[in-house]
């Protein structure tokens, strides 16, 4: 995580991304979202992408490496379709409604809105998980 490209654009608690102003949200809407690994990992998939966008069965996919790293165990058609389904059902919406990502269910297509306060948070949380990368 370049945090240069992270720290630019940031105004108050406003981030501005592509004109359009992004709002820090709060320490316990942010911790919140944290305290879930699925969002976690989503969320490292994410600001790994060079413009924010995925479409869900990639981020599935992602995640379900996450998993498979902590858990040390294979991963699964069964299990990506898990992922998928709980990543459209409760976590991308979630993210959603923080003003983290923007989520259309049609395309199945997921855009993230950088966030320099969470990717600061998302940092140590990636470093005490993953410690040896």
């Amino acid at each position: 995580m370049n945090n240069d490209s992270i720290r630019s654009g940031i105004e108050g608690n406003d981030a501005f991304q592509n004109g359009r102003a992004v709002r820090t949200p709060s320490f316990d809407t942010l911790f919140g979202l944290l305290a879930e690994s699925r969002r976690r990992y989503a969320l490292y998939a994410l600001i790994g992408t060079q413009d924010g966008l995925a479409d869900v069965e990639a981020l599935a996919d992602e995640v379900a490496m996450w998993e498979a790293r902590t858990e040390d165990e294979r991963i699964t058609d069964a299990a990506r379709q898990e992922v998928a389904d709980e990543l459209r059902e409760t976590h991308l919406p979630k993210l959603a409604e923080a003003d983290i990502v923007e989520f259309d269910a049609r395309s199945d297509v997921v855009r993230y809105w950088r966030q320099p306060t969470l990717e600061e948070y998302l940092e140590h949380t990636h470093y005490k998980e993953f410690p040896d990368e």
